[in-house]
Formats: structure tokens, sequence, C-alpha cells
């Protein structure tokens, strides 16, 4: 059962709080002074706190200071009869959950209450997971507890219940479309589909088809009328990933439906209305491309109303543990392994990799390692080389030296080992090296890793199949 703290000092205000939230599954606590409040907070550890901004001659903002020491993930709820705009902007660079004026609004204040709920438990999940709880097993959870990602859960908790656009940024493999599915769990729209569309890994001549359908006979194979996803999604969620890849005929065609919410199939001249909200993610840097006229400016400013930013593993390194208990568990399930825990060691060489492939690349690296440890420890000798080499994590000018000595010791290994194909296994060797960095690169999607190396998609999966780079590095739909 939720909990809910109410810290005011007018006797009104907490009479008000007893009457609006009388359901038996929330649980209610009042307190009439800061002191009483922070000592509440500390015994009775509320999942939200509605806090007054000014407290016998105390300062609430002071207090939300001292909640934040206890714990930090706790949503609070401003509220005052004085309001200031200073006081506002104040409270949310604070991290406030939100700021509301006196006198209240039951509805407004109801859905609040409920939402902080939600966040406070989205941020609490994963501790409670590292503590033995079972992880889902459909979609990864969002994990973390940095302050990056707590900024991140605000954001979700912000957005998600106002009917907007948002923009998700971030590096392939930082968990955008978690961030999406996030988004519409937690709207109105959560009922209603959710439908995502990788829109670098459909070819430019389909993606319109695939976006807004098409009339039968509209092109050569069109034998009947297909569904496209803007109808497919009404009523809920569409999702357009990797947005900064569409080409700029489709980029006008999405600004046209934005503007109109309306749109036609291909081949079709009857307007359809359309009811869906747009989340788009890239990972690319769009005010840069609109500078250069690669992205149309007024389709970014359509998509830019709410934008969350995504960082990336290697700047929350203090989530890799819970990252890494999570995912050990996860796969431990699945492929019926006994692992209960990970060597320091271990953890700290996951720690000091780069992962320039951010958590997909993570959890990549773990099931591998999970493939091949025996016992149920997973000790550094079970990691993946690419973890364990200095070449691996290098970022500074002594980079390459390092991976000219990984080369020579791999020659030298099959020399002493009397390898009488040296040629062709040092081939594969960097080949398997090139196509690993190419796809982290550009987070799996095969279309445009075929044409950074200049080959096509055919002869790229050729080549990975021949080296043996793993079904998790290529997979197109990931984001």
């Amino acid at each position: 059962m939720p909990t809910l703290l109410v810290v005011d000092d007018e006797p009104s205000i907490l009479h008000f709080f007893r009457r609006a939230f009388q359901q038996p599954d929330i649980r209610l606590e009042t307190a009439s002074s800061a002191q009483e409040g922070l000592e509440k907070v500390k015994t009775i550890k509320p999942d939200v706190v509605v806090l007054d901004v000014n407290l016998a001659g105390e300062s609430g903002l002071d207090v939300f200071r001292q909640i934040q020491q206890i714990d930090w993930r706790i949503p609070v709820i401003f509220i005052t009869g004085h309001g200031t705009t200073a006081y506002a902007i104040q409270a949310m660079q604070l991290g406030a959950f939100e700021y509301l004026l006196k006198p209240l609004e039951l509805d407004e204040l109801t859905s609040l209450v409920q939402r902080a709920f939600e966040i406070s438990r989205l941020m609490t999940v994963p501790q409670a997971e590292l503590q033995g709880g079972e992880a889902a097993d459909t979609d990864d959870p969002l994990v973390g507890r940095s302050p990056a990602m707590q900024a991140v859960y605000k954001s979700i908790g912000r957005v998600a219940s106002q009917d907007v656009t948002v923009l998700v940024l971030g590096e392939s493999g930082t968990g955008k479309e978690l961030v999406a599915r996030a988004i519409h769990h937690y709207s109105r729209r959560a009922t209603k589909p959710f439908v995502a569309v990788n829109c670098a890994a459909i070819p430019e001549a389909l993606l319109e088809s695939e976006l807004f359908g098409h009339e039968k006979g509209a092109f050569t194979g069109a034998d009947r009328r297909r569904i496209g996803k803007f109808e497919q999604a009404s009523g809920g969620t569409l999702f357009l990933d990797e947005i900064g890849d569409m080409s700029p005929v489709t980029q006008t065609k999405i600004l046209r439906v934005l503007q109109g919410q309306e749109f036609e199939r291909v081949g079709g001249n009857e307007p359809i209305k359309t009811d869906v909200r747009i989340i788009a993610a890239t990972n690319r840097d769009l005010e840069k491309m609109v500078a250069e006229e690669q992205f149309r400016g007024d389709l970014f400013y359509r998509l830019n109303v709410f934008t969350i930013r995504l960082p990336a593993l290697r700047e929350r390194v203090e989530d890799i543990p819970l990252l890494a208990n999570h995912f050990v568990r996860r796969f431990s399930r699945e492929l019926g392994k006994e692992v209960h825990a990970i060597a320091d060691e271990a953890m700290e060489r996951l720690k000091q990799y780069s992962w320039p492939g951010n958590v997909r690349e993570f959890q990549s690296v773990i099931k591998q390692a999970l493939l091949v440890t025996t016992g149920p420890v997973l000790l550094p000798g079970f990691l993946p080389q690419s973890i364990l080499a200095p070449s691996a994590n290098a970022a500074d000018s002594s980079s390459s030296q390092h991976s000219l000595k990984g080369m020579t010791e791999f020659i030298q290994e099959r020399l002493q080992a009397g390898s009488t194909s040296l040629y062709s296994e040092f081939q594969a060797f960097t080949e398997r090296h090139l196509l690993t960095l190419v796809l982290q690169h550009t987070g799996g999607n095969l279309s445009r890793a075929a044409r950074i190396l200049g080959i096509t998609r055919a002869t790229l999966r050729s080549k990975l199949s021949a080296v043996g780079v793993t079904r998790e590095l290529t997979s197109e739909n990931s984001t």
C-alpha cells in the first residue's frame, strides 16, 4: 500500500487531505511541522510527500533538501498559498515533482499524487530487484539509480499524462524505446496500441507505405489495401525510432500529419483522420542537421515539444552493478544457469570498460559470459576478450599501441600453437574486430553498417556469419 505524507502547518489543509484521500488502498500520514515531517520521512519512508513552502517560519525548500538527503527517490509535491515565480523555479531546479497553488483542485491533486506514486515505484523497482525481486520476463525495465537516470524518470513522470510530442535523444543502445514504452504505459493512452517503427531499418521506398498504408494497385505488387502504422496506432502511441535517418520527402509528409492530424494512403486521395501521440527518437544531432539543411527545421520544432536525453552507460558507471545483477538473473533463468554472484574483479572490469554500445552491448556481454560460466560465480575469465583486453577500453592516444599489442599477442599465440593457416586466422581476427566496432556504432543496424563499410547487406550478413559475430549485435529493431 503506497504511503502519502502531507507536511503543512494549516489544520484546514490537513483536514482537506484526510477527506480527499480516504481510499483504503492509500495510507495517509500527516505532519504539522518541518521537524515532525522529517522524522516521519525517516521512520515511515513515504512513497510521496506533499510539502508546504512555508512552515511556521521555516523554508520548505530547506526541508526538501533534507528529504533528498534521507531518500532522493521520494517525489515531493510543493503546495503554497503565496506562490512566486522565484519559488517555483527554485523548487523545480532542486528536483521537485510538481508545484501547486492553493486553493487546491481535487481532481488535479489526486491525478498528480497517483502519477507521483507511479514514478516512486518506477524509481525503486531496481533496488527491490537487487534484493531478490524477479525481473520482468517481457520488456527490460529502465534500470538505474544514478542522478542522470533519476532525471529521466522524473521527465517521464512529468510528460506521460500530457498528450504532447516527445523527442528522446541518446546514443544507440541506451534504451530509447524503453523510455517511449514507459511514457505510453503511464499515459492516458495506455490501453491503446503502442506501435514502433525503426525508420532506419526500412528502405525509403517502403517507409511511406509502412507509415501511411497504401491502396490496392498503388504500385507494382500492391495487390490489396494495406493499413499503415498511423492507422494501427489509432488512439495510442506511435514511436518513430531513428527519425534522423528519415528522407526529406518522408519528413515533409510526417510534418503534414503533425500539422493537420490527417494523411492519405499511398495511391489514395481520401483524407484519413488520425489520433496518435508521436514519440520520436534519434542518436543524431538534429539541431546540427537542421543547421546543415539535412533535417527540416519546422519538423524538428514540432517534434521537440518535450525532450528527454538518455545518458550513455559510461556517464552512469554507478548503475553498472545494478544492470549486471539484473541481466545475470534474467539470463540465468533463460539459459538454465545457477549463477548467483559476480566476482569483484569481474565487476571492476565491467566498470572500467567504456561501453560504446551502451546497455545493448552490456546485455550482450553478460549473456556471452553466462554461456561459458561454470559454477555459481561469474569470474573475470568468463568475460569476452574485448572486455578484458586493454585495447578495448583505451581512450587516450596510446589506444593504437594497445591495439597493435593485442594483434601481436594473437600472432604470437597462433605461432606457438603451430598454426598452418595464420593468414586466414589473422584476417578473421581483424575482420571480426572491425565488424563488431561498426555494428556497435550503428546500434546493430545492418543497413547503416553496410553503407559505412561500402558493401552490400547480403555480403555483410555473410561476413558476420563467417567470423561469428553474435546476433545480439545485429538486432535492427533494437533501440
